[in-house]
């Protein structure tokens, strides 16, 4: 009986004793050498102080900024008391203590303060350089050291390179196709249309009468554009003889219109057979009908040409 009694006076000073034990934090850190940049893990725990709430870890680096902040601190799950992980990176070499670490915790009846590492292990940190004078700094034991081709730009530099590639390509294209163009004015509208018909009048009984028929309606259709501004490539012949009208154009103009469109399309589209007497004509007509229409359209040019000399 007097040994359970004795028993139970011990237990109960041993718990009054860690219920009283001041809330510390203990930091556990790898005794081994480390280098400037390498990863060191921490931990810290908390002892004592079973009643209060602990609040998060912080950690400065100080004034010296001899330790960089890589991961954490986390709160590990589940540990009771409570402990937190962090991972630091050395910055400078010789015997480094670790930085300042603090808590917060608050009492039961609401009053907060601040609990410091009271014994800051320090960690043996040497340099990245081997021993010797003239060396090369070894690499760092982290993706930062890495040297190589930076492969990851290689996706990224192709899209700008690839479009001003295809912008390149294509301004020479146009440049070389239009070159010609630019380089000397165009030909007057009836020195165009009578080169036109010149060359046709050579393909007459060598070539089929359906192209012939075609290239004759596409350069008189061309040529009445560029004298009158209206669309006339991409009018009907009915639209053309309307046109002719509409312009008042003299009945021996319109009649000439009709007449060569009429033979081009009955030859298209008719399939209708005819000689090369007829496409001979047909081409006559057209030379007819464009000097008809400059003599038409002469007196316009000149009177023009005296408005701006006086004007």
């Amino acid at each position: 009986m007097r040994a359970r009694f004795i028993l139970a006076v011990v237990l109960a000073a041993a718990c009054v004793a860690v219920a009283g034990e001041p809330p510390v934090l203990v930091v556990v850190a790898p005794p081994a050498v480390v280098k400037v940049g390498d990863r060191v893990p921490v931990r810290v725990t908390a002892r004592g102080g079973e009643e209060l709430l602990w609040g998060e870890l912080q950690v400065s680096s100080g004034a010296e900024q001899s330790w960089a902040m890589v991961d954490g601190p986390r709160e590990v799950a589940g540990a009771r008391p409570p402990a937190w992980e962090l991972v630091l990176a050395p910055m400078a070499i010789g015997d480094i203590p670790l930085p300042e670490i603090t808590a917060s915790v608050r009492s039961p009846g609401g009053e907060a303060r601040q609990i410091a590492v009271a014994d800051r292990p320090a960690v043996q940190v040497a340099s990245v350089l081997p021993e010797g004078d003239d060396v090369q700094p070894a690499p760092l034991h982290d993706p930062l050291g890495v040297s190589g081709f930076p492969w990851e730009w290689v996706l990224p530099a192709m899209v700008p390179a690839l479009a001003l590639a295809a912008a390149l390509t294509w301004w020479g294209r146009r440049r070389k196709r239009f070159g010609k163009g630019t380089s000397a004015p165009p030909p007057a509208p009836f020195d165009e249309l009578e080169s036109m018909l010149v060359k046709l009048e050579k393909r007459v009984g060598r070539e089929p009468a359906e192209g012939v028929c075609d290239r004759l309606a596409v350069g008189l259709r061309h040529y009445l554009e560029r004298r009158c501004g209206e669309p006339a490539e991409e009018m009907t012949s009915f639209e053309l003889r309307l046109l002719t009208r509409k312009l008042g154009w003299p009945d021996s103009i319109q009649r000439g219109v009709q007449s060569v469109m009429g033979t081009a399309d009955r030859v298209r589209f008719g399939r209708f057979p005819t000689g090369e007497e007829e496409l001979r004509r047909a081409i006559a007509t057209a030379r007819d009908t464009g000097v008809a229409v400059e003599e038409h359209l002469r007196p316009d040019q000149e009177e023009s040409a005296i408005e701006e000399a006086a004007g």
